[in-house]
């Protein structure tokens, strides 16, 4: 796909030629220097219950910690042209396993850290290993191109839709174009390199992969109209292409019916395999290589109107395409995989009414899913954003089904990541009051049931994982209702640059979280137990 990248870029080269004049021009003066620093550094305590196991029938997990992430982006300027290099530190407090860090991998009983954090400040806090780098790219005006465009290269966030993470959220490796072809039309052409297929010191040159990725990318286009004031429309179209073993924010692992176990995309390889031999993971020599695609489609359109007290953002995509996956009734010599045919949708709108200090907002989404019954292996139902993060419905409307002031915490099984619980999609609804006290001081409260577009069959067996999968003799939906979360909370932000959060949250947990386990050999109804959780921040931005 990197041909893709190298035609794009000389197509747009080709038409910069048609800005008359330009090599006439003599070379502008060089820019001054500039370097800048900004960010933000969030202490976070929380405590929870019931939250962090995913089953929630067992009521044994308990949690109170606190921890420090910080942002910082180190910015230089030179002129128009700009490279950013964006760094990210998340510790929490005191040390959780045998070491403070998790360099040596993340191995249980081990060196394993807190969910989300890679570092613990241990006694006298001398943490090695604990800095990421999130962003690293560089952003520029392209020369010679007759409409206004800006290049942004290398490790960047997203930003393709309004509202967040509908199709792709956190960051990507790739290039951003954006052109302004008029003062109300803007155009965005985005190209993420997903996973990379490298040949590896073992292959001797063969140009067989080493590590047994694929040449997964996604290419998402958008154009923003803005027709009049307080109007902005953004019709969209990403293909996102995969091959074998992929990360589970863009393919989601849920569960396989009657199958029972994740939907598999890797464990069929070149060379007819069923098992770890050297068919299927290959030799030093000549490693295997994925055969497993997806071809996956999204149209839609993002739309965001405010009028006066009046606000109204719907959201609406369609995908489309074909996947292959393992043939649950392959046998080792044919009919390893089948494809399957993909038809899902996401549609979402909230809306809002301001009365003086007031604000009164309502969200509904749908999304569809697959039955417990129905074969993946034959059609797939439920939408998956090209990499979600965890991130939906973050934007205040949950901490418990979505991530909110401990954004480590909630958004729990699939819901940030493939929007929809498993493979039986979403229908939610929220209800939020926000009354400013003061313009610096809000406190608001939040109420949102939540049901399943699909009734899940909570007479199948958990699995660690959190995947569910039915019984041959028992696969069919038995409820849809997942629970209905509270919130009351406060925003304050007390001085220029500091903020402080401070939220309560309950769910009354529904009869789609209950489960049934297979103890020797009796299986084992089990109700799902209510969740709740206190969280804390002061954030410190710069």
């Amino acid at each position: 796909m990197k041909r893709l990248i190298v035609l794009t870029l000389a197509v747009v080269a080709l038409v910069g030629t048609m800005a008359p004049g330009a090599f006439a021009q003599a070379p502008p003066a060089a820019p001054p220097l500039k370097f800048d620093i900004n960010g933000f550094l969030d202490t976070i305590s929380s405590v929870s219950h019931n939250l962090r196991d995913q089953n929630f029938t067992r009521v044994g997990d308990k949690e109170w910690y606190a921890r420090n992430r910080g942002r910082f982006n180190i910015e230089g300027r030179a002129g128009n042209a700009v490279v950013v290099w964006g760094i990210e530190i998340d510790s929490q407090w005191g040390q959780v396993s045998g070491t403070d860090n998790n360099l040596a991998g993340q191995v249980v009983g081990n060196n394993q850290q807190r969910a989300g954090a890679t570092s613990g400040f241990d006694l006298n806090t001398d943490v090695q290993g604990n800095v990421e780098t999130k962003w690293l790219f560089a952003e520029f005006d392209l020369p010679l191109i007759p409409f206004a465009t800006r290049m942004r290269v290398g490790a960047q966030p997203y930003s393709v839709t309004y509202k967040i993470c509908a199709l792709a959220c956190s960051d990507f490796a790739g290039v951003n174009l954006t052109t302004t072809w008029s003062p109300n039309v803007k155009s965005h052409l985005t190209f993420a390199q997903i996973e990379e297929e490298l040949t590896g010191a073992s292959t001797g040159g063969t140009g067989l992969t080493g590590f047994n990725r694929g040449d997964d990318f996604a290419f998402i286009a958008s154009v923003e109209i803005s027709p009049f004031k307080g109007l902005d429309i953004r019709p969209l179209y990403s293909y996102a292409w995969f091959q074998g073993a992929t990360s589970t924010a863009a393919r989601s692992a849920v569960s396989n019916g009657a199958t029972l176990g994740a939907v598999g995309f890797t464990s069929r390889l070149a060379g007819g395999c069923t098992a770890a031999t050297a068919a299927c993971v290959g030799t030093a020599a000549t490693p295997a290589t994925p055969t497993n695609e997806e071809h996956r489609h999204s149209l839609g359109v993002d739309l965001r109107w405010r009028s006066g007290p009046f606000s109204i953002e719907p959201t609406f995509i369609y995908q489309f395409g074909t996947r292959d996956t393992d043939n649950p009734f392959g046998n080792a010599a044919t009919q390893l995989t089948k494809e399957a045919d993909i038809s899902a949708f996401l549609f979402d709108v909230k809306s809002g009414w301001r009365i003086g200090p007031l604000l009164l907002e309502f969200r509904y989404m749908y999304t569809t899913g697959n039955r417990p019954k129905d074969q993946l292996a034959n059609e797939v139902n439920y939408y998956q954003p090209v990499t979600g993060d965890t991130g939906w419905w973050s934007d205040g409307w949950g901490n418990i089904f979505a991530l909110g002031v401990d954004y480590f915490n909630g958004a729990f099984r699939t819901l940030g990541t493939g929007i929809g619980l498993d493979r039986y999609g979403r229908q939610q609804f929220g209800l939020k009051a926000t009354y400013s006290l003061t313009p610096q001081l809000d406190f608001y409260g939040l109420v949102s049931p939540m049901w399943t577009a699909r009734s899940v069959d909570t007479d199948g067996t958990f699995v660690v994982g959190g995947t569910m999968n039915c019984r041959p003799t028992d696969c069919k939906g038995d409820d849809a209702y997942v629970g209905t979360e509270a919130n009351i909370g406060m925003t304050w932000r007390f001085a220029p640059g500091l903020t402080f959060d401070l939220v309560g949250a309950y769910l009354f947990s529904g009869a789609a979280l209950d489960t049934t386990e297979v103890v020797n050999g009796v299986a084992n109804k089990r109700d799902a137990e209510d969740v709740y959780t206190v969280a804390a921040r002061l954030r410190v931005s710069f």
